[in-house]
Order: structure tokens, then C-alpha cells, then sequence
């Protein structure tokens, strides 16, 4: 990296990247010492065999075996650490030994190459250390042996404790999956066809969320108030918008962040005390739940935004044999940082890190409120084999071949990416497109993992389970190019998310009428019988479900997040305001996070485009440079990417329109569909 940010590492904290380093000769040690132990019968034995037995011999014997030990652990990552094999360094061809075994006996194969084998030559090794230093040796042999029975029943031990409150284990599990900009039209069930259809392509992008949307309640327009995933988060579990809770972007100090944690009521904390055991589980999109626990009492992501855990990333990839034998629990005891890094905590050990616990909640009997967050489908849009050239064209070989050409120095320290995104020719654009599609279909397989092990453990009949995002994505729309939270123009889909909800027992439907984010954890509240607290602004829609009452459209209200880049509007000049390295800062007092500098909260807040969707309509309020503000009015039904601004022509719309979206804006109140157009809202 090239940037402000690099150059306040080097400059500032030299010494903290020294320190890593010598920990990293720790590491080193204690590979030395192990392989050590674990070489020294080979060596031993070997020697016997041989007439050759000089030091010089030895020492080559030594190396020798510690060289295959090192090229078995690599190949073992085919089997444990498949993350690991994105880089190209590794060298292909290396891994695809293990071709050679049949498809049908692989499972097999691998129990008894990368379990049965290595677990073998541990206890030969211990044996052998054990026999040569006589009694003692055998104490400490049966020392070991006593630790690791003790560590393997602790391990196996049921977690999460005695249920508490009211709980019972009748009440229903809830388990939100959600992906990252993941879009509401982009799934099978919503009506999407990628472009290749053939071979693997052909089951399309989605075809386990489409078969668990059959059988639910899935909702065609649900949207966020924010396209920004940690005020969109706590949106979602405080049911309340940004401008309430009080995260407006995505950068808060501290004192923001406690401001709103008095300010709301997560649904984690009331469920929490009525019994529930309750975590956020996720890879870094999730990490956000460091900053903002939301009554979490279990949360188990990557850390989100901390500058010396971005630095010592950095610091353990340049010495990648460390992370090779550490990514593990002992590890992570050893080197916690290994446990945070994005680079690691990937969508798979996402999804074996809930199966793990899904094992244990069926032996605990305590229900569980989940939010499972995974970073799928995130820029730049990256993914293992085969999900990254799934749906590409197989004649493609430019610069986004593997995920999108993103030059991270241009997008936190420049302001004209708008127009170099404009740029891109029309294949590249359908690669960009088919890297997303590839991403879906991960997290596809991620869910149907999640669905196969609550089937598995018993827990699919009472399990409420919730399949959305924090806010979806552009992909060169007409009016847009990429990204999320940074603008209104075109068609609106970095706010729109799915929301298919699974309920044991409930006719399957879809209900055409739109919903928001906020709206969802006052409906579970209705469904379990939980009190909601006065401080929710979302609107229970448990009565459709049940049928109760028939749906009603609720308008939809939003605003932009941190301006990355500020998107130009046809006749508007916006406030300027600089690069993301200029607008931020590190504060060492708040965890080294990345916070928003003081002196530009207000202008941030001022210069947001805000938003008002009601089934027809949609109205936007761009700031202006002079402190006004420009609206632009667009007829959805028959303009979906708001191509045509309808202000001047249509000002028995926009006058309701702009007056219920400024009473937003300005006195924070929300004014349903039916009293913005007391008649009727008008075709």
C-alpha cells in the first residue's frame, strides 16, 4: 500500500511492527522444538540403518524430514484449509496429487492420510521420546495422555449454559444467514437468470436458497435504511433508523458509539433475558459486532477496522509458515491476533464454526437467537475455485479475472473513481456481474451446510431461520456503476435485500408489498410474545403471516453513508468534501480503530443524500454546495432506474412527497403511505 495509512505505520508505529516480528521468532521456536521432538526417531532410526552417521549427515537427515513434514502439512490444507489455496504461489499442480484418489473414496482417503497418519506418528513419537528416558519418560508420557483425554471432554462438553428466564426448549430457535451486498433481485427465487446456464452454471445462483424460499414467507421488496453494514446492522437489531440510534457512517469514535448504545434496545438483550443463548458469528463483515456487541454475549468474527490488526496481518503473511501450523486452537491461544485476520476467517470456517455449534445447542436444550454474517458477496467480489469462474466466460482473460481490479490507494485517497468506473468496457462489466453471481452461489453452499446441519442435529422443526443482507450492491445499473451507501441514483438496489423467512408450520407465500429492515425484529417479537420497547420504530408485520390482517405497503425512508466517492447529480453541485485517508483518523484511545475526525461529522451529515420510496414513487434530496436542497422525482412503476426527473412536471406528487420526506429529515417523525396521499397515491 501506498497511501496516508501505510506511511503512518512506517512512521508511527515502527515499533509495534518490530514487535510483531519477534513474535514471530517465538512461533519459529516452537516449530523448531516440536519438529524436533517429532523428527528424532525418524532420525534415530534412520541412522541405525545406515553407515553414514557423521553430524554433517545428520543434520542433512534432519533437514530432509523436516522439508517433507513441511510439503505434507501444505497438502494437508487441501483437506483442512482449502482458504489458504487462493494464492497462486502455492503452485497448482502440487495439489492436484491428490487427484489421483477417486472422487468416491477421497473422504476415506483423507481420514487416514491427514488424521489417521498424523495422529499415529504423534503417539510413535511419544512413545519412542517416552521409552528412551525410562520412568520418568513414561510419567510424562501418561501426563500428556491424562491432559489431552481431559482437553478432549472439555472440548466436548455441551456450551452456553443452563437455560435461565422463561426459557423452555419448546421456544423456537432463530437463526438469521445473512451475506454481505447481497441484492434482493439477484437470487432464483426473486425471478434471476445469470447469463451462463451451462454445466454447474445451470442450477443458477441460488438453488438451496431458492428450495428453503419455496416452503417460507419471502417478502419481493424488503429494504435498508442505510447501505452501510454496521448502521444497517444495528438498524436491523434496534429497529430503529441511523438518525435515531445515531450511527450515521461507518467510522464512529467512541463517544458515538456509547451515545447510541444508550440509545437502543437489541433484540439480543431482550431475548437474552428470556433464556436465549445468543451470538454473532461471521468473518470481517461481521466484525463490526467489536465496535457494537448489540447484547451479543458470544461473538466470534474478525475485528473490523483496527489498524494494528490490519499492520500485523501484514507482518504474519510475510512469514505465511506461521499461520500454516497456527491457524488452529492452540494457535490462536498462542497468537490470538490469528483468530481476527479477514485473510483467514473465511465464509468456509464460517460455516464450520456454526455447525460446530449447532452439534452442541442440540445437546444444550437452550434456544438460541443467531445472526450468522458472511462476507461473501462484498467487493471486489472475490471467491475460491469454482465459484469465481462459474458463471464467467470461459474466453475471458482480463485484469478482473478472479475478482475485481481494486486499487485500494485510489479508493481511500482519491475522489474520481466515478468516472474511471464509468469507464469500464462492456465485457468487463459482465465479468464484474459473474464474479457477483459466484459469490452468491458460496453462499448458497454456506447456507445449505447451515440448513443440512440443523437437519443433522434435530433442530430444523423448531428453528425460525431468516435468509437477508446488510443492504445489496450496483453492478453498472443504468445511472450507477458499483458500490453501496454512496447513492441514490438509479434503481435503487444497494438498499433492497431479501428477507425470506422460514417459519415451522407456516404456509408458504410471497407478499409483493414492501417492508423494511426495521420491521423484522418487532415482528419475531410478536411471534415469541416479547414486550417491544417504545424506543423500536420498525412496525410488526406477524399478523400477515398469521393472517390476520391483509399487507400494506410501508414507505421506505433512507439515507447515504460514508461518501467514498459523491456521485454526480445532473444539475446539482454538492458540498466537496476530501478523500477517505483526510476525512479519517486513528485513535489509539478506542482500540486503534478508524474514526470519522471531528471537524467533518456535521458536514458528513449534511451532505447525505436522503431517500423516500413509496410503491410508485421515489423521491430524492441531494444537498447543494449553497445549503439547499435539490429533488429529483421519479415514477419507479414506469422508470425503474430513475432515468427521468419529474419534478418540474409533476408537482401534485412531489409536494406531499417532499414534505413528508422533510419531516424525516428534519423532525425525525415518519408518515405512512396513506397520509402522504390521503386519495390514493397516483399512477
Amino acid at each position: 500500500m501506498e497511501n496516508k495509512f501505510s506511511a503512518l505505520a512506517r512512521d508511527q508505529y515502527l515499533g509495534f511492527l518490530i514487535g510483531q516480528n519477534l513474535q514471530m521468532v517465538l512461533a519459529y521456536a516452537i516449530l523448531a522444538l516440536v519438529g524436533a521432538f517429532l523428527l528424532q526417531p525418524v532420525v534415530a532410526w534412520w541412522t541405525a540403518c545406515s553407515k553414514y552417521r557423521s553430524r554433517r549427515v545428520l543434520a542433512l537427515r534432519g533437514l530432509v524430514l523436516a522439508a517433507f513434514v513441511q510439503g505434507y502439512c501444505t497438502l494437508r490444507l487441501v483437506d483442512t484449509r482449502p482458504y489458504f489455496l487462493n494464492d497462486d504461489s502455492f503452485g497448482n499442480w502440487y495439489f492436484r496429487m491428490l487427484d489421483l484418489i477417486p472422487e468416491a473414496a477421497k473422504p476415506a482417503a483423507f481420514c487416514v492420510l491427514f488424521t489417521l497418519l498424523p495422529g499415529l506418528g504423534l503417539a510413535a513419537a511419544l512413545l519412542w521420546q517416552a521409552h528412551r528416558r525410562g520412568r520418568y519418560g513414561w510419567m510424562a508420557c501418561g501426563a500428556v495422555v491424562l491432559v489431552a483425554g481431559l482437553g478432549v471432554v472439555l472440548a466436548a462438553r455441551p456450551q452456553g449454559g443452563p437455560a435461565t428466564g422463561r426459557s423452555k426448549p419448546t421456544q423456537p430457535n432463530i437463526l438469521i444467514l445473512a451475506s454481505d451486498s447481497l441484492r434482493g433481485d439477484r437470487l432464483g427465487c426473486a425471478g434471476y437468470r445469470p447469463t451462463r446456464t451451462e454445466g454447474a452454471a445451470a442450477a443458477g445462483v441460488s438453488p438451496l436458497i431458492d428450495a428453503l424460499a419455496a416452503r417460507s414467507v419471502r417478502f419481493e421488496r424488503c429494504y435498508a435504511p442505510i447501505a452501510s453494514t454496521m448502521e444497517s446492522g444495528v438498524s436491523l437489531m434496534a429497529s430503529q433508523y441511523p438518525q435515531t440510534h445515531g450511527l450515521r457512517q461507518m467510522y464512529p469514535d467512541r463517544k458515538t458509539v456509547d451515545a447510541a448504545m444508550r440509545r437502543v434496545v437489541p433484540m439480543a438483550t431482550i431475548l437474552r433475558d428470556h433464556g436465549y443463548a445468543t451470538a454473532a458469528i461471521g468473518d470481517w463483515c461481521a466484525g463490526y459486532y467489536e465496535v457494537v456487541p448489540l447484547g451479543f454475549e458470544d461473538i466470534s468474527v474478525s475485528t473490523f477496522d483496527n489498524f494494528k490488526i490490519y499492520m500485523s496481518q501484514a507482518v504474519v503473511m510475510a512469514h505465511f509458515v506461521v499461520p500454516l501450523f497456527f491457524d488452529n486452537a492452540l494457535g490462536y491461544r498462542i497468537f490470538p491476533q490469528l483468530k481476527s485476520f479477514a485473510q483467514f476467517v473465511t465464509p468456509q470456517v464460517v460455516t464450520g464454526r456454526v455447525e460446530e455449534r449447532l452439534a452442541k445447542a442440540a445437546k444444550a436444550q437452550r434456544p438460541f437467537f443467531w445472526h450468522v454474517f458472511y462476507s461473501c458477496n462484498h467487493l471486489p467480489y472475490r471467491s475460491q475455485e469454482p465459484y469465481c469462474s462459474l458463471f464467467s466466460d470461459p474466453a475471458y482473460r482480463g485484469r478482473n479475472k478472479t475478482g475485481v481490479d481494486f486499487d485500494i490507494d485510489a479508493f481511500i485517497g482519491g475522489t474520481d473513481l466515478e468516472s474511471k468506473w464509468k469507464a469500464l468496457p462492456p465485457p468487463e462489466v459482465a465479468q464484474i456481474r459473474a464474479l457477483y453471481d459466484g459469490c452468491t452461489r458460496q453462499f448458497d453452499d454456506c447456507v445449505g451446510r447451515v440448513l443440512e446441519s440443523l437437519k443433522r442435529n434435530g433442530l430444523e422443526d423448531n428453528t425460525i431461520i431468516i435468509i437477508t443482507a446488510d443492504h445489496g450492491d450496483d453492478l453498472y445499473e443504468a445511472g450507477v456503476t458499483l458500490g453501496h451507501g454512496l447513492t441514490f441514483n438509479g434503481g435503487g438496489q444497494a438498499n433492497q435485500v431479501p428477507m425470506i423467512m422460514h417459519f415451522p408450520g407456516v404456509a408458504p407465500q410471497v407478499i409483493p408489498e414492501s417492508v423494511r429492515m426495521i420491521d423484522v425484529m418487532p415482528t419475531l417479537a410478536d411471534w415469541l410474545g416479547v414486550a417491544k420497547p417504545a424506543a423500536w420504530e420498525g412496525q410488526s408485520f406477524a399478523a400477515w403471516l398469521q393472517g390476520g390482517e391483509q399487507p400494506v405497503g410501508r414507505p421506505f425512508y433512507g439515507e447515504t453513508g460514508f461518501p467514498f466517492i459523491q456521485f454526480k447529480v445532473p444539475g446539482v453541485e454538492r458540498p466537496k468534501l476530501p478523500p477517505m485517508d483526510e476525512l479519517t483518523g486513528i485513535d489509539p484511545g478506542f482500540n486503534y480503530q478508524f474514526v470519522l475526525k471531528e471537524e467533518y461529522r456535521e458536514r458528513l451529515v449534511q451532505a447525505k443524500q436522503r431517500c423516500l420510496r413509496t410503491r410508485d414513487w421515489k423521491l430524492v434530496c441531494t444537498p447543494t454546495a449553497d445549503g439547499g436542497r435539490h429533488f429529483g422525482l421519479f415514477h419507479v412503476a414506469a422508470d425503474p432506474h430513475g432515468e427521468h426527473d419529474l419534478a418540474a412536471t409533476h408537482p401534485e406528487v412531489l409536494a406531499p412527497l417532499r414534505a413528508a420526506l422533510e419531516r424525516w429529515i428534519d423532525e425525525h417523525l415518519e408518515t405512512s403511505i396513506a397520509g402522504i396521499f390521503p386519495s390514493g397515491e397516483p399512477q
